[in-house]
């Protein structure tokens, strides 16, 4: 039986898209080969999600360091075969410590941010990356999975949806906690822009703003739904973070403007804006005029027209599992 471990963490702070991919993976690896051991070492962090992790039938090991020692004693413990790793604290030298410790260790790691590694495996599966970014970061041997075709995507955003659209409805979804708290003050300025706006905001039972949301009676406030993709093709406009909820929002052809609230979405806003597409706002800019003006644009443009994207459902499990073999 060949074991998988995820290292990830969520929190108040790191948000939850960490441990929400990395569990699609894991779900994903598992449909393929149900004689995986798939295992998830994780810090007991504020705000985290972990248990969605035990509900997904997944054990999880709690960790309470981010170190080499301590991920290293977990790897030879319990045998790994295969190391997931998605973690902004977890660098080139981390990799190469782990890789000298255990010679016989797969390695894959996640990245964003176009770093160097020194795993076996890569994976960036946001729909801006290209391999020539990586020509000078990694070593010959590693293989690289990156762009829309290795996008990880829900079942549900793989699916057709035909659905009828509510005129002026508009999703938000600022991630599971919202870091800047920006839902609120998205749906005031809509509707000082346009009273007739329906506003929904979706988001999860961790946010730490939950109670202001619930107490705002001009909007519809959605926690912990399991149908997100049939709410958003309701929807004529969804606002959106530029992380993986904008490449769901993308799947389903949606109009949208995305919202850069974290410098490591830096290199999705670049690639749209390359693209000719100008639907980002920087949240530091975010004003009535400043969001009226690219609903405009919105209204108006076709960004679909100026992208080609291949998403897929099982092709980087196939991949992944070919290496372990």
């Amino acid at each position: 039986m060949k074991k998988i471990l995820f290292r990830c963490d969520s929190s108040s702070t790191i948000g939850l898209g960490h441990v929400k991919r990395c569990l699609l993976l894991a779900k994903r690896l598992k449909e393929c080969d149900k004689n995986l051991k798939i295992l998830f070492a994780t810090q007991n962090l504020y705000g985290n999600i972990n248990e969605e992790i035990l509900k997904s039938g997944f054990s999880i090991y709690s960790i309470s360091d981010n170190s080499v020692k301590m991920l290293d004693y977990f790897v030879k413990g319990l045998r790994i075969n295969l190391l997931i790793i998605d973690s902004y604290d977890i660098d080139y030298k981390f990799e190469e410590q782990i890789k000298i410790q255990n010679p016989t260790l797969k390695m894959l790691s996640f990245d964003d941010t176009i770093n160097p590694h020194k795993s076996d495996m890569v994976l960036n599966h946001g729909v801006q990356a290209q391999e020539k970014e990586y020509k000078k970061l990694l070593p010959k041997k590693t293989k690289l999975f990156c762009g829309s075709e290795y996008t990880l995507l829900r079942d549900e955003f793989l699916e057709t949806k035909k659905t009828k659209v509510t005129r002026n409805s508009v999703a938000i979804i600022l991630g599971g906690n919202d870091v800047l708290n920006l839902s609120s003050k998205i749906a005031s300025l809509l509707l000082e822009i346009n009273k007739k706006y329906k506003i929904t905001v979706i988001t999860t039972s961790v946010n730490p703003n939950i109670k202001e949301l619930k107490e705002n009676k001009n909007i519809e406030l959605l926690v912990d739904i399991n149908n997100m993709a049939s709410v958003i093709a309701t929807k004529s406009l969804v606002i959106t973070a530029s992380g993986g909820t904008l490449f769901e929002v993308l799947a389903l052809k949606k109009k949208f403007i995305n919202i850069e609230v974290a410098s490591n979405q830096k290199v999705v806003d670049k690639f749209l804006k390359n693209k000719g597409i100008k639907t980002t706002i920087k949240a530091k800019d975010l004003t009535k005029e400043v969001l009226k003006t690219k609903i405009d644009y919105v209204k108006k443009s076709n960004c679909y027209k100026k992208l080609t994207l291949k998403f897929a459902k099982n092709r980087l499990v196939k991949k992944i599992l070919k290496e372990l073999k």
